[in-house]
């Protein structure tokens, strides 16, 4: 299976609940990354039975490309800013004006590429705040996932990030996490696809778009309803 990087916390937790109650499957095999990165590879012909996606872009040009069987929309994700616990800019980031160097001098901060679905998210929250990707960021990283893991580790001192990384990290005790207005604020949607035919397949597309998962995406991990 191929997934958005911002999903693997998610995967990791619910396996055991899907493979109990499917007795016949007997593991599944997870590789994260970049939605657009992960859909090119579809499209170049790369094997896999189902494919995540955090952006409705991404997963249309695999539709576009023929190699989708059913699409779901099972749910969105908001923009949230993850600040390193030891930062000296812990209390001192309170928006989006605070990860200017013209604010907090000295402030390290990293966003996700454009081309990803979390850098286009941040690249819209930053429009609506009236700045600019160049007048925040220090570094860009690939995927939410490396993004994260920098700032948790305290390469960096802040990044925005989608709120359910931000939640995850927060209840380890490795993120401060800073909520950005809802006049500012973004989602991205989370799409789910079957890429071919076979049985299991299609049972673990109706999983992730069940009431159930669906439901524990929300209440634990911080995902919004599609």
């Amino acid at each position: 299976m191929l997934a958005a990087s911002s999903m693997a916390n998610v995967f990791t937790d619910i396996q055991s609940q899907f493979l109990e109650t499917h007795p016949c499957i007997t593991g599944i095999t997870y590789s994260y990354g970049s939605s657009p990165t992960l859909a090119a590879q579809i499209v170049n012909g790369s094997p896999a039975d189902v494919f995540v996606s955090a952006s409705e872009s991404t997963m249309s040009a695999v539709e576009n490309a023929g190699k989708t069987l059913s699409v779901d929309n099972f749910a969105k994700n908001a923009g949230e800013i993850l600040v390193n616990p030891s930062s000296k800019f812990v209390g001192l980031i309170t928006d989006i004006a605070s990860l200017t160097e013209v604010v907090s001098a000295g402030i390290k901060v990293g966003l996700c590429v454009t081309a990803a679905p979390c850098g286009s998210l941040a690249n819209t929250i930053l429009k609506n705040a009236n700045t600019t990707r160049s007048a925040v960021a220090d570094t860009e990283s690939p995927s939410v996932e490396d993004l994260v893991t920098k700032i948790e580790m305290g390469e960096l001192d802040a990044g925005i990030v989608y709120h359910s990384d931000c939640q995850y990290a927060q209840l380890r005790g490795r993120a401060t996490c800073v909520t950005i207005s809802n006049s500012l604020n973004s989602t991205t949607g989370y799409y789910v696809a079957a890429l071919n035919t076979r049985n299991v397949t299609q049972q673990f597309v109706d999983f992730v778009s069940s009431p159930t998962f669906t439901g524990l995406l929300q209440s634990k991990f911080g995902f919004l309803a599609p």
